[in-house]
């Protein structure tokens, strides 16, 4: 008898309800993903990502508290492992360049294809 693939862990970190409800649904549905914790600012998604230890975080950048770019650092510090796409509503190359110089692996649009996205993260995880 063969074990179940293991699904990816994922954290969603974004002020904005909506987009993370949406986000969790595609990838609830789409079967490779567990969603194991939600944040809504920087400062508590290093909380929730060293306590979670995640396989992957999205990560959008206009947040209260500390944004996607001030925590980006610090999470890496926390969970040297947990890799990190960037979700923003910013189309501006020097901050999506700052982005991946801080150790994001992707950065995309909040308007891109939801479906992109999900292929990305799923690129992201273990196997």
């Amino acid at each position: 008898m063969s074990l179940p693939p293991s699904r990816c862990k994922v954290v969603l970190v974004d002020d904005a309800d909506g987009i993370r409800q949406l986000v969790r649904i595609f990838l609830e549905r789409d079967g490779r993903f567990d969603v194991v914790a939600e944040a809504t600012d920087g400062r508590t998604a290093i909380d929730v990502v060293a306590a979670e230890m995640p396989d992957v975080i999205l990560l959008d950048i206009s947040m209260p508290v500390l944004d996607g770019l001030q925590a980006l650092p610090l999470i890496k510090a926390a969970a040297p492992g947990t890799r990190v796409v960037m979700l923003s509503g910013l189309d501006d190359a020097d901050i999506r360049s700052q982005a991946l110089d801080l150790g994001a692996e992707s950065y995309f649009l909040k308007t891109s294809d939801i479906g992109d996205v999900v292929e990305e993260l799923a690129k992201l995880c273990p196997s």
